[in-house]
């Protein structure tokens, strides 16, 4: 939303770390939240004693100020059984208050999408190997950024938070005898021990902050990319390896999978190039199928995408996204206005891709600066579904303040209903979810494909995973 640029705030009580991240960051800190207008953004420091409800009025306006950290109350009220309940249905392992003398304790402060400080929780002379200390860090309490369990603590960590709607937290991991990390124990207060880990809170303040006003007040223009799969099967119906016709590399090409340790490349991946337009994105698709067609001429094959296809390969459409911050309320808008509309289009077989593909937030960041928004499955289908995944990437991408007001997913109980497909629980979300994205602009621009899937969703369709999908991209099929 393009308007008045959004401030940011700290708001604690009885947080003596507010007044320090005051003067480091220059962030003011507020008491009374009264005033906050639609755009702001309010960083709720310190223990979780508030009721976010009550804080600002969200019935009073059609968008309210991001509450960044807002469900740290409810999460904090959660039993240790549903707690673990809530990150086991989205694939994060965890079985929390346990210890194993023969692991590793572990403990991560996150803060959005990054690890702040990770380290051991006690110092220990023990020495471990392998993953657990690739840098030599017996009897060293704060692991490096560097380190070999830097970045997969940090991705399980970062999901575990987001999954129970927060944005920055102290999550505690074990990471056992075989290298298995698991969640042991969560928390919406950062706990940073190390002045390094705090120089690396206030750097990140304060480049939240500064991004949050130019983007609340110029508004973004979101660039879209994509890497789609499909399979290719034989007249006989078995999957045919993609590299008997296509390299890893290039803009048509395979990709690999693993399956009991074995590196197989039965995926073809078409990477289309990046474009500010829907409708651009999904010609150069359909230039880079009839690429994949002519490097095939001649052989009977079906060509296949979707969901799931062939039972025991999951296929993805996943969307690259650049020209705009990944944030946890551009992830929760992309989740609502892209993944649980292609839930209700998927055929009912596609279930049990989840929670190891196609969960909620799954996103990774790019070397380019942007990130691949990995949840949505492959929507090669049809060019009209492809167009339409687009338009509601782009749209979330671009709008996702005004699309703060429509989040189901943001209910727990609609999240059980994703992964369980219950139809007619989903089909009222989207109902609110629609709406939600005909208030702005971009629905404006991009109506026609978004009516497309909304009015295929409320005629109860599904795409079809067994049909080759030459024949609605219309590609001709060379034998």
């Amino acid at each position: 939303m393009v308007g008045e640029a959004g401030k940011t705030w700290l708001y604690g009580k009885g947080n003596r770390r507010i007044s320090m991240l005051e003067r480091q960051t220059g962030i003011p800190r507020i008491d009374n939240l009264s005033g906050l207008k639609p755009n702001d953004c309010v960083i709720l420091l310190g223990e979780p004693k508030f009721n976010a409800g009550e804080l600002v009025n969200r019935n009073s306006m059609l968008m309210s100020p991001w509450l960044f950290n807002g469900a740290a109350t409810v999460v904090t009220e959660l039993t240790t059984a549903e707690t673990e309940r809530r990150l086991r249905r989205e694939g994060v392992p965890a079985r929390l208050g346990t210890s194993d003398p023969n692991g590793t304790p572990i403990s991560v402060a996150v803060w959005g999408f990054d690890a702040i400080e990770i380290r051991r929780d006690y110092p220990s002379a023990r020495a471990v190997t392998s993953v657990k200390n690739g840098g030599g860090l017996s009897g060293r309490a704060i692991f490096p950024s560097d380190h070999a369990i830097w970045k997969p603590a940090e991705r399980m960590s970062v999901r575990a938070l987001y999954v129970l709607g927060l944005d920055f937290g102290q999550v505690e991991l074990l990471l056992n005898d075989k290298g298995k990390l698991i969640v042991t124990g969560i928390s919406p207060v950062m706990n940073t021990v190390h002045e390094e880990g705090d120089s690396r809170l206030a750097d990140a303040l304060v480049a939240f902050a500064a991004h949050w006003s130019m983007e609340t007040a110029n508004g973004v223009q979101a660039t879209l990319g994509a890497d789609p799969e499909f399979i290719l099967l034989s007249s006989e119906g078995r999957v045919v390896p993609a590299s008997r016709y296509f390299t890893p590399e290039g803009a048509a090409g395979c990709d690999s999978i693993r399956i009991r340790g074995e590196r197989l490349w039965p995926l073809v991946e078409l990477r289309p190039r990046p474009s500010l337009e829907p409708a651009n994105l999904t010609a150069d698709v359909r230039r880079l199928l009839g690429v994949a067609a002519e490097r095939t001429a001649g052989i009977a094959l079906t060509w296949r995408a979707g969901a799931l296809p062939v039972p025991g390969l999951p296929l993805g459409g996943h969307v690259h996204i650049s020209g705009t911050a990944l944030t946890g309320e551009r992830l929760r808008a992309l989740d609502n206005a892209v993944a649980l509309p292609l839930r209700l289009l998927e055929p009912p077989k596609a279930s049990p891709r989840r929670p190891r593909y196609g969960s909620l937030g799954d996103v990774r960041r790019q070397p380019h600066g942007g990130f691949e928004y990995r949840t949505p499955p492959s929507w090669l289908v049809s060019p009209r579904l492809a167009l339409g995944a687009f338009a509601l990437a782009k749209v979330a991408a671009e709008h996702s303040r005004e699309l703060s007001s429509g989040r189901p997913l943001d209910e727990d109980l609609i999240r059980d209903a994703f992964y369980a497909g219950d139809r007619p629980v989903l089909l009222k979300a989207a109902g609110s979810v629609y709406e939600a994205i005909t208030r702005t602009a971009g629905y404006v621009t991009y109506r026609e494909p978004i009516d497309f899937l909304f009015d295929a969703i409320a005629r109860e369709r599904n795409w079809d995973e067994s049909a080759d999908i030459r024949i609605k991209w219309r590609i001709p099929i060379i034998k």
